[in-house]
């Protein structure tokens, strides 16, 4: 109960004192009136006058007692509420308000993350662009060194120097196989009848050089082919 509650019970309780007070000086003055006996005096009327108020009882005042302090009792009951939800919900609120902020800061940084994203896609698609560029230019090259490679052999074997056409067509063979691996199902077969032609140079290195002539010049116009038909322009 608080200092106010204290206060008013105790200003109700007082009141309540003063009315039984003056009650019981009432009836003490009622006693000590003398009583009218005299002959020939004439009584007072019976009827009560308007402006008489009867005075509350006992009971009245006890039920008015108890009244107040049922009053009292729920206004310090309201009080006790009203304190316990503020204490309680209070801490609540702070926390409430505390989630509101970290969720509105998570929304900013979302939306950071996402503009993020959406400029590294546009460096992805431009990697895969020079990705793809560097594919090509890897697989021209790798087709160039073979016409190299195939130019060096023939030159060596018409110079009668064996073992440098050996040499060059050896680098010519690594250079198919890699090539292979570089391009599509389609193209592959082209390569694979490359590979059965330099095998074949190979073979006719030792006992027929106008042979391995021929079938270098042969295997020189195909990948010639190959390079005009993926690096031509239009």
């Amino acid at each position: 109960m608080t200092i106010n509650e204290n206060n008013l019970s105790d200003d109700l309780e007082k009141k309540i004192d003063e009315a039984e007070m003056e009650e019981q000086i009432e009836e003490s003055n009622t006693e000590s009136e003398p009583a009218a006996s005299l002959e020939g005096e004439v009584t007072e009327s019976p009827d009560v006058t308007p402006d008489e108020k009867k005075k509350p009882g006992k009971a009245q005042l006890v039920f008015r007692r108890i009244l107040i302090w049922l009053v009292v009792i729920a206004i310090a009951f309201a009080g006790g509420i009203f304190v316990d939800t503020v204490l309680r919900y209070q801490p609540e609120q702070a926390k409430v308000a505390a989630l509101s902020e970290d969720i509105t800061s998570a929304q900013a940084e979302i939306t950071t993350l996402e503009a993020e994203i959406e400029r590294l896609d546009v460096f992805e698609e431009i990697n895969l662009s020079l990705r793809e560029e560097i594919e090509d230019i890897t697989t021209h090259i790798t087709i160039l060194s073979a016409r190299v490679a195939v130019a060096d052999a023939n030159l060596a074997l018409e110079q009668n120097r064996l073992a440098d056409a050996k040499l060059a067509l050896d680098k010519v063979g690594s250079t198919l196989e890699l090539l292979k691996t570089r391009l599509n199902d389609d193209q592959v077969e082209v390569v694979d009848n490359m590979i059965q032609r330099h095998k074949l140079i190979l073979i006719e290195l030792e006992d027929d050089s106008f042979s391995a002539k021929t079938d270098m010049e042969v295997l020189a116009a195909k990948l010639n082919a190959l390079e005009n038909t993926l690096f031509a322009s239009p």
